[in-house]
């Protein structure tokens, strides 16, 4: 019996070896154990903020997002301008593409979804990048989380 399994064992770790990589975003993890809805839902704060490869996040506000499993999402911008916390709220839904290459997320009283590619989808860390046909300008942001 014991053979068996370390046969099995052997084998299932052979196959996963000369199989093609499980990932399916460029800078991600090979293989993960953990679903891709698993690693998506948590609650994320914007680190990093590019637009054409300009890092941009010193003139960002600081930006939170919470996505959960139910299909919600929600993200939170502050800024203290003069002395005057503002913020906005946006709330809204969010699924995968059907190869759960991409997240869309579709704000609350609109129409449209937005297509983020995911180019890293980690536990702890999410990069997800955004182009703008009509500005010509690629928006990469990264969120990470402690949980």
């Amino acid at each position: 019996m014991r053979m068996r399994s370390l046969a099995f064992f052997i084998l299932i770790i052979s196959l996963a070896g000369i199989s093609p990589s499980c990932s399916k975003y460029p800078d991600g993890p090979a293989i993960s154990l953990r679903t891709k809805a698993n690693r998506l839902v948590n609650d994320w704060i914007l680190t990093s903020y590019l637009v054409n490869g300009v890092e941009i996040i010193d003139n960002q506000p600081e930006t939170k997002m919470v996505i959960d499993k139910d299909g919600t999402y929600s993200r939170h911008n502050s800024v203290n301008i003069l002395g005057q916390l503002q913020s906005v709220f946006e709330h809204g839904t969010w699924v995968f593409n059907g190869e759960k290459t991409s997240v869309l997320f579709l704000k609350d009283e609109e129409t449209l979804p937005v297509e983020y590619s995911i180019r890293e989808l980690r536990a702890n860390k999410l990069v997800i990048q955004y182009y703008d046909k009509t500005t010509n300008k690629t928006y990469l942001s990264t969120y990470t989380t402690d949980k």
